[in-house]
This record gives structure tokens, C-alpha cells and sequence, in this order.
């Protein structure tokens, strides 16, 4: 019954399929059955996934995963952040169930537009999680959600646009417009916290936006992704991290993959982890003037 469920399953459930309470309570007991949140059963330690579901099923009817919760939920987060161990699930304006461990947010009417179901849980859309996050977030946040989107191939532009005209006022809408109208999706991709500070360095000094992750394959075969690249200017970014680029064999590689690249007429810049997060002067003296020798039109630094 319970694997039926997606490794959960409510009381109501469990009372239809001929499990009385009292042999649910027994199960409780000797630890055959959890109860993680109200009304809820599943076996044993739940992973992220089935804990998600198990909150939604708490909430009742209508209830639907949300925010930072949804967003883990459909794969879009891909950095670290502060931890929230609550699950954040949307239930309607009358009702307001009280759940340890779950995030309970009332709304009026939650258009059925705005709801979709992934991996057996009712969740919001991309584009309303995306409003609803950039509520609480800077643009940027938003624009790494909508790259990774684009990526997993559940990016739809026109929810979007469709979105901001029936949402106009609300909370979260310039935020939305302003990442929707000005960044092209899937071109800042960061892998980590240091290609996301050196981006954040590009932005404040108001350079080109490079693409990130942009993948490419040098003259021996050997296939490549340039951390940043800005194509028209023909310059190619690299951020060391240490681990990745120490020792003689990875600098060798690292040293034949730029020799490579300027052979075709690509200056590599590269900036070291100690520079982008405690130095930054040193990598805008670095990359800038590349830049501007390549052709490249500085504008105003890009708010976050």
C-alpha cells in the first residue's frame, strides 16, 4: 500500500486498504511504520523526495510544494545556500493546518495554470515558483534558476509572459521581468560559488556578459567547457580552484589547453580562488584590459 504510494501513505488511505488503526499504531511502536508529519505514514527513514510528497499529503487537498522546497524538488538548485529543513507547501486561504516541519503558506485562489505535477507531486509551475521566489530573491537567483531550467528543458518563456500579464502588481514581478526581458537562458550556468564571484566581478565592472560552461574541442580531440567565454571577443575565462588545477600533470594540461587555444586566436585569462573571493582588483587588472584590447564596450555595472 505504502510503496503504492510513492513511499508514503495517509490514514485515510491506510483505513480504505483494511489497516486499522490499531495495527497502525502497533507498527508505530516497533518502528515499522514512521508517522513524519501529521496523518502521514511511510517505512522507515524517508529520503528528501518522499519526505517532499509525504508533506504535500499532510496538507490535504489542493495542497501543492512550493518555493525553495519546489525548486529542490524539480532539480533547479545547484549551489549551496543556507539550510531549511522545513518543507514549504501551499495551501488554500481558509485553511491553515499547523504541520511541524512544514512551511504552510496561504493564498487566495491558485489558478490551475499555475499547478503541475512532477514526479508524482503536486507542484508549482516554473514560472510561478520563479515569481514567487523572486518575492525574497535578487534577479540574479532568479536568472540561475531560469538557466537551469533551460537546461533541464522545462524553460517555457511563454508561461512566463503569460504569467507577468496576469500577476502585474503583485510581489516578485519586476524582479521576474526584469531577469525574463534581459538574460538570455542557459548562458550563465555556474558550476560554483567561485565561477558565480568571478561573474559577480564581470558584472560590477559593467563587461560583456560571457556565456558559461560553453563547450568546445581542442585541435588533439580532447573536448573542453571554457568556464567563460565572450566568442565575439574571441577571450576565454578559467577560475582555478586549487584542487582541480594542482599538481604537475593538471598544470601541464591546463598550460597545452591554453597554448591550444591562442593558437586559434583565443586569449585565456586565468584568475586564481584567493583572487576572485579576497582580491578582485587583481583579476579586473587582469581580465579588463584584455578585454578592452579585444574590442569589448564596458557599460554600467549590473545590479543584483
Amino acid at each position: 500500500m505504502i510503496a503504492a504510494g510513492g513511499g508514503v501513505a495517509s490514514a485515510a488511505a491506510l483505513r480504505a486498504a483494511g489497516v486499522h488503526r490499531n495495527a497502525v499504531a502497533r507498527r508505530l511502536r516497533d518502528g515499522r511504520l514512521v508517522e513524519p508529519f501529521a496523518g502521514v505514514f511511510a517505512l522507515g527513514v524517508l529520503p528528501d523526495d518522499v519526505r517532499r510528497r509525504a508533506a504535500v499529503l499532510s496538507c490535504g487537498a489542493g495542497a501543492v510544494l512550493a518555493d525553495w522546497s519546489c525548486a529542490e524538488h524539480r532539480g533547479l538548485i545547484t549551489f549551496q545556500e543556507p539550510a531549511d529543513d522545513r518543507v514549504h507547501v501551499i495551501v488554500g486561504e481558509r485553511r491553515c493546518p499547523r504541520r511541524p516541519g512544514i512551511a504552510v503558506h496561504r493564498v487566495g485562489t491558485l489558478d490551475p495554470r499555475d499547478v503541475v505535477e512532477h514526479d508524482g507531486v503536486r507542484c508549482l509551475t516554473v514560472a510561478r515558483l520563479l515569481l514567487r521566489l523572486a518575492a525574497t530573491r535578487d534577479a540574479r537567483f532568479v536568472e540561475r534558476l531560469i538557466d537551469e531550467a533551460a537546461y533541464q528543458g522545462s524553460w517555457r518563456p511563454w508561461e512566463v509572459e503569460e504569467l507577468l500579464v496576469r500577476t502585474r502588481g503583485q510581489r516578485g514581478h519586476a524582479v521576474l521581468e526584469q531577469a525574463f526581458r534581459r538574460h538570455v537562458p542557459g548562458t550563465t550556468r555556474t558550476q560554483n560559488e567561485l565561477e558565480e564571484a568571478f561573474l559577480a566581478i564581470c558584472d560590477a565592472q559593467g563587461w560583456p556578459r560571457p556565456i558559461c560552461q560553453q563547450p568546445d574541442t581542442l585541435r588533439s580531440g580532447r573536448r573542453i567547457r571554457h568556464d567563460f567565454l565572450w566568442p565575439d571577443l574571441r577571450v576565454a575565462g578559467e577560475t582555478d580552484g586549487g584542487r582541480g588545477h594542482a599538481g604537475a600533470y593538471r598544470q601541464a594540461r591546463d598550460a597545452e589547453r591554453d597554448a591550444d587555444l591562442r593558437a586559434r586566436g583565443i586569449e585565456v585569462v586565468r584568475a586564481q580562488w584567493d583572487e576572485v573571493f579576497h582580491r578582485p582588483a587583481v583579476v579586473v587588472a587582469r581580465v579588463g584590459p584584455v578585454l578592452l584590447a579585444r574590442g569589448a564596450r564596458f557599460g554600467r555595472p549590473r545590479r543584483r
